[in-house]
């Protein structure tokens, strides 16, 4: 009986997310063609676009003149040339395609509450994600993040046995975790450094043998190249040099750390400078990567200035992006965010004696404050990393309701 109720509310719940999901998705699609033009947010969304359809027709996949051929690792544009190839070019049948991926991701979210805490805290924790308006609204966009946050999720859930009462870690479980990190790394370049942090977890907290730790950390990292080698191996092909992620990160980090920065991103110097007509694509790399480091030795002060700054964007409660910020949107992420935070605080004591599984949790959302206080910030690269921190937010929700259970009482 209780199994068939607990089936129903999960199966509730998941029905809300996507009903939700797959209506942002229509909303979304009915205003960008009022306004005449493709994507909610243009760009990045672009970008992916053409090269899913370059993949889809069997082209190069390269985009521009002269053409980049490592620009974008190819993990979120295989998924829209896939849709692409069974439902055409519709961009609205891939945003559907969209909602789907963003209420696995929630799935994915119940699923790991579940095994590193109770069941009121994973239906909690699903219950939050599915409603989260940006969440919502960003599950259905032509962007990486929605597939980044599924495959987070899944890297996650390959360590849980570290946090398990009773359960250990094992070699298979250590190179599954870095075939996941490899692959969901072919999606966002930046979770690059997530073997580095999971081996750290491995190394603390696992309670075996030393020379196991350290086999299981190395495993992490063998799963991780062996699933980034045939990626490297078609770049090595295309430019002589092993790429295991892409050649964009050079003027990534220009985009952050020149004269004219301001923590937010603006590749218009792409264009304006045409360095890559000039240089090769690995060259170009380069390029702005030296420039990048220049200014941030030439220029101390204003390197900290512009990292706090970044960090400000990426923890804004509220949207940063130009022609979204203001308004009654505004208030509704304040208002929502403002509960957030404070129910995660609320988590974060009553975990406070389980080091790891907190760990676990905030170590994405973690790595990336560092990461966006080197590149540029913004509220978009934290949405992937709410989920997991939903579950510590699931938490002190249950805290607070059994207190005041107990006071009814």
């Amino acid at each position: 009986m209780l199994k068939s109720r607990q089936s129903l509310i999960l199966f509730s719940l998941l029905l809300l997310a996507l009903g939700l999901r797959v209506g942002a998705a229509i909303v979304i699609d009915r205003h960008v063609r009022s306004e005449g033009r493709q994507f909610l947010i243009e760009g990045d969304a672009n970008g992916y676009w053409e090269l899913a359809q370059k993949i889809a027709s069997g082209h190069e996949y390269s985009i521009y003149t002269p053409p980049r051929r490592v620009l974008r690792t190819p993990g979120f544009p295989l998924l829209l040339a896939a849709s692409i190839t069974v439902f055409g070019q519709s961009i609205f049948a891939a945003s559907l395609v969209m909602a789907v991926v963003g209420t696995g991701c929630c799935w994915l979210t119940w699923l790991l509450a579940r095994r590193v805490a109770t069941v009121s805290v994973a239906n909690v924790a699903l219950l939050i994600v599915a409603i989260s308006p940006l969440q919502i609204g960003s599950n259905v966009q032509i962007l990486s993040e929605t597939l980044f946050s599924f495959g987070l999720l899944a890297c996650l859930l390959s360590l849980t046995k570290l946090v398990r009462t009773g359960e250990a870690l094992t070699a298979g479980n250590s190179f599954v975790a870095g075939l996941l990190t490899g692959l969901t790394t072919l999606v966002r370049p930046g979770w690059i450094l997530w073997p580095w942090l999971s081996s750290l977890l491995v190394i603390v907290w696992s309670h075996q043998a030393w020379r196991r730790r350290i086999l299981y950390a190395t495993l992490i990292f063998a799963g991780c190249y062996l699933a980034l080698l045939p990626w490297a191996w078609r770049n090595h092909n295309a430019t002589g040099h092993w790429i295991f992620t892409s050649l964009w990160s050079g003027p990534s980090l220009y985009d952050g750390l020149h004269p004219g920065a301001t923590g937010a991103s603006d590749m218009t110097f792409v264009d304006t400078e045409n360095v890559f007509s000039k240089m090769s694509e690995y060259d170009t790399n380069a390029h702005y990567k030296q420039r990048a480091f220049a200014f941030a030795v030439n220029n101390p002060v204003r390197t900290v200035e512009l990292a706090i700054v970044k960090s400000g964007r990426y923890l804004s409660p509220t949207l940063n992006a130009a022609g979204f910020s203001g308004g009654p949107a505004s208030l509704a992420c304040l208002t929502w965010y403002a509960s957030f935070w404070g129910l995660i605080i609320v988590g974060m004591v009553a975990l406070r004696r389980q080091p790891v599984l907190i760990a676990l949790l905030t170590g994405p959302f973690l790595q990336f404050l560092v990461v966006h206080m080197v590149f540029v910030g913004s509220i978009r690269y934290r949405l992937p990393v709410e989920f997991p921190l939903s579950i510590i937010a699931a938490q002190g929700w249950v805290v607070m309701m059994a207190r005041i259970g107990v006071r009814r009482a």
